[in-house]
């Protein structure tokens, strides 16, 4: 290549020429390594992407000025200490400028009282410390001396600059240049390619055949990428510093993966725990199709590999861990893999995303990463000996297993090192060393072992947890039964109050009597399906309690939904008696008889009835614990609404635990706001009226804002039971009465516990319809708390398992069953997907059923507490894609605001107008 064409060498596509460059900075164009780096700055923000690590020398007496001198020559020899990053109408480049020289620090520690802690909390800091591209300097290296003859000599770059192998290179150089002088001979001769020619010997492959050949291995490879896996169930920014859980070895285990080298001709160490990696993923994530992201150098050429640069890249390696699958299996394919991935890892990662169309995360990783650290890590001048250590290598997505291989009598070391946003440090450590113990089986293990078979040894970690129980149960309770409590704690109480009225429990409990008479009358009764279409008001709680003292399936529609919807329900559930207001009715299905509230015949005919208690009796056949208490209805995984029959058997439970979580009393004022067609209308009922409270009933129309407000102060609500969305306009801190809130349906943000968590006690709880409106309820939380749905509460037990049905221990995602007096009995006439749902629970007493919720969580430490604790991660894979293809049948009427449909939890969505909840069905 000429002169001329080295000048001009990739203007042309930025629309420059050399004219166009000043000759003391000549800009060259990023490589595709650089711009991958570039682009990942951007979304990362403030988290630097750096290289760095320090050399500790504790026997030299070191010549600080020389060995800066050392590390500027090897600086311009490689090109990276001088290299900045310039911008021409939006496009990087890059220029070499001798200008700069090299950035030095000297620090002096000797005086700290722990001298070792004070330069690695001052290597943190600067490891940290967001650097801007354009303006900052990219390198700097700095001397900290901890004692007399104890020295680090620290250097961090950012990853723009150069990459793992070339730092190691560039210490490597300056090392040897330092060691020459002392020496008194001739360094060693060093060929190394400049930067511009690394971007032109890019250029060159990206327009040969090895590109193309390369290009087609990763797109077969490539095809039908699984979604990453991950043991933390979830995604998030990465954030510096990274965890780091480290330790050797262990004896035993090395031994054992010699003895599996010695019985696999050809493999290597790196072999072995690449294989146990994706043994291990596999094993605690029920996944079989691993993909563990390979960083690599991609220094194919022996100039490449003495050169700075940025150049290294990162290549999936793809690994099938199915049932049938040995540990001989799997470690052929690992061979087979990293021989391949090896030999093709020039094509760049952007490249093999873009072609198999992946979304790329801000690191554009393919999953867990395994670093193979494989260089030397000793220094040598003269007699003294520096030991290398890597700090860092850039934030951490997820996970990072680095795999330091055993090189100059070191014992081998594997590192665990993650995103602290994802993992705590306990987690952390739990999977680490659940790693060193699976490794060992992994080793021990005869060739013919099925890889599914081997223990992964926490058995004492999850026996608490297999299953883990709620307090003692209380005793079965009858729906009429618990309103009778409240109506016994004081009959002249006030149980609602709306828009200014009052109605006492006496006479709450006499107009119920009345109604419930006239529904016995027209045959409501036991396992017969009474359906209720009314606006939040008194009526519809009077209706209410009058279903349930009639024994009746209470089924709750509320008005608003679309009239085909309405249609369905009445249908499915067989509800030949309704109940209704006049406007209503006219728009309601007439296949149901309805009895309208606000008609005089209905009122006449309700006078002419005694308000006297009703006696079991009276209604059509005895009501018993495991009749149906109440039928709601929410989308099954084909689109079709389903209803889910909730028995009598865990209302006692439920009632019992949020009245203590939330310390209602019959001197409590709780809100009445959910719409009354769904369980969440129930989770406010039950705790109030078993209490004796009063209930405040919003009027329809208000759906919060100012409006709420006003109503929360002026009716002194002092607990409020409420999805989370419902309380995105509401400022707490002028509710002066308020004690307590629970929310749950949807998650809970972190927000919503900054501003409830500083005024009243603010839990958190969890439920599916499936399982009595609430099974878990969480500590009471506050800024900056962990936020947990708590454990069982009483009469619940949970257990977490994997996708093979076997129990995870803490820290490990799996999905939740739930079991005890709650569980539904299922879903109304569809006994398929109640055998699918409801399954033989393995952990109880012959019988007993467990409920699969769908939803993937862990165990956490409980928050100021013994014990642990579910951390709610999301919907598990199953059901996410049971969800995606639900019909448009939420669509209302064309005269009202359309509602946003967003994913809830636990099976919930809710649909909001102006971001209130004005309604939601479960598992839509």
């Amino acid at each position: 290549m000429s002169s001329s064409d080295d000048l001009d060498f990739g203007y042309a596509q930025y629309g420059l020429s050399s004219a166009d460059i000043p000759t003391q900075s000549r800009l060259f164009p990023l490589s595709a390594a650089q711009r991958g780096i570039w682009f990942a700055q951007h979304l990362l923000d403030d988290v630097p992407i750096l290289i760095s690590q320090y050399i500790e020398f504790t026997d030299l007496d070191l010549d600080v000025d020389l060995l800066v001198e050392s590390a500027l020559t090897a600086a311009r020899e490689l090109g990276t200490g001088m290299l900045r990053i310039v911008e021409r109408d939006g496009e990087p480049f890059q220029l070499i400028d001798e200008s700069l020289g090299l950035e030095w620090i000297h620090h002096d520690f000797r005086a700290e009282e722990d001298p070792r802690a004070a330069a690695h909390a001052w290597m943190r800091a600067d490891n940290s410390t967001p650097i801007d591209l354009l303006s900052d300097r990219l390198a700097r290296a700095a001397t900290l001396r901890l004692a007399d003859n104890h020295y680090y000599l620290y250097s961090r770059i950012h990853h723009i600059a150069l990459d793992g192998f070339g730092a190691m290179t560039f210490m490597n150089r300056a090392a040897e240049l330092y060691a020459a002088t002392v020496e008194e001979r001739d360094p060693a001769r060093f060929l190394a390619s400049s930067l511009r020619e690394i971007v032109e010997d890019e250029a060159r492959y990206r327009t040969s055949s090895r590109f193309e050949k390369d290009r087609r291995y990763w797109s077969e490879r490539s095809r039908d990428f699984p979604d990453p896996i991950s043991l933390a169930g979830r995604s998030a920014a990465p954030r510096l510093p990274a965890l780091v859980i480290s330790a050797p070895l262990p004896r035993a285990t090395e031994v054992a993966v010699q003895r599996l080298l010695a019985r696999q001709p050809g493999s290597m160490f790196a072999a072995v725990t690449v294989a146990a990696v994706a043994a291990f993923l596999s094993r605690l994530t029920g996944e079989d199709d691993v993909v563990l992201s390979l960083p690599v150098s991609a220094r194919t050429t022996a100039r490449l590999r003495n050169s700075g640069g940025m150049v290294a890249n990162v290549v999936p390696v793809r690994l099938a861990v199915r049932d049938e699958t040995t540990v001989a299996d799997l470690m052929r394919s690992v061979q087979l893999e990293l021989a391949g991935a090896l030999r093709h890892q020039r094509y760049r990662s952007e490249d093999i995303r873009r072609d198999a169309g992946i979304g790329g995360g801000h690191l554009g990783l393919f999953g867990p990463s395994i670093n193979i650290m494989l260089f030397q890590n000793e220094f040598r001048v003269r007699d003294s000996v520096g030991r290398y250590n890597v700090l860092g290598t850039g934030p951490v997505e997820d996970l990072t297993v680095n795999l330091y291989p055993s090189v100059a009598g070191r014992v081998a070391q594997i590192d665990f090192e993650a995103n602290p946003n994802l993992y705590t440090e306990e987690q952390l450590r739990g999977h680490h060393a659940r790693f060193l113990e699976f490794l060992a089986a992994f080793a021990d293990a005869p060739p013919d072992r099925r890889v599914v078979d081997l223990e992964i040894l926490y058995e004492d970690e999850v026996a608490h947890l297999v299953p883990a129980h709620g307090p003692e149960p209380e005793s079965v309770c009858l729906m009429p039964d618990l309103l009778a409590e409240g109506v016994a704690a004081d009959p002249d109480g006030i149980a609602i109050r709306t828009s200014g009225t009052e109605i006492t429990y006496r006479d709450l409990d006499a107009r119920s009597n009345r109604l419930a008479r006239l529904l016995i009358e027209r045959g409501a009764g036991p396992e017969t399906s009474v359906a209720m279409s009314l606006p939040r008001s008194t009526k519809s709680l009077v209706a209410f309690w009058a279903v349930a003292k009639a024994g009746a399936v209470f089924v709750p529609i509320d008005p608003n939904l679309p009239t085909d919807l309405i249609a369905h329900i009445l249908t499915d559930s067989g509800a030949l008696l309704g109940i209704t207001l006049a406007e209503l009715v006219a728009d309601l299905p007439d296949t149901t008889h309805w009895i309208t509230l606000d008609a005089e015949a209905t009122i006449r005919q309700c006078a002419g009835l005694t308000d006297a208690q009703i006696m079991d009796g009276e209604r059509t056949s005895v009501l018993r614990p495991d009749n149906t208490a109440y039928l709601t209805y929410s989308s099954g995984s084909t689109g079709v609404p389903k209803g889910v029959l909730v028995t009598h058997a865990g209302l006692a439970n439920f009632a019992a635990a949020v009245r203590s979580e939330l310390g209602v009393t019959a001197q409590s004022r709780v809100l009445c706001f959910s719409s009354a067609s769904f369980d969440a209308s129930v989770f406010e009922m039950i705790p109030a009226f078993s209490a004796g409270a009063t209930m405040v009933v919003v009027p329809p129309e208000v759906r919060g804002g100012n409006e709420l407000i006003d109503l929360l102060r002026n009716e002194m609500v002092t607990h409020i039971i409420s999805a989370p969305a419902a309380l995105n306009t509401v400022d707490p801190r002028t509710l002066e009465h308020l004690e307590a809130v629970m929310v749950g349906g949807d998650v809970c943000t972190p927000d919503l516990v900054d501003r409830f968590g500083m005024v009243c006690r603010f839990t958190n709880s969890y439920g599916p319809t499936e399982t009595t409106i609430v099974a878990t309820v969480g500590e009471p939380l506050s800024r900056g708390s962990p936020i947990t749905v708590g454990r069982p509460l009483q009469g619940v037990s949970a257990v977490v398992l994997d996708r093979r049905l076997q129990p995870v221990p803490a820290g490990v995602v799996g999905e939740l069953y739930l079991a005890g007096q709650g569980l539904a009995r299922g879903y109304h006439d569809r006994r398929g997907l109640t055998a699918e749902r409801f399954v033989a629970n393995p952990f109880g007493e012959p019988g007993q059923r467990l409920y699969r919720t769908g939803d993937e969580v862990r165990w956490v430490p409980s928050l100021g507490a013994e014990g642990y604790s579910l951390e709610l991660i999301g919907r598990s894979d199953y059901w996410k894609g049971a969800l995606a293809g639900l019909p448009d049948v939420l669509a209302l009427p064309t005269d009202r605001p359309r509602p946003a449909v967003r994913s809830g939890v636990g099976g919930c969505v809710e649909f909001a107008v102006s971001s209130v909840t004005v309604g939601r069905v479960r598992s839509w």
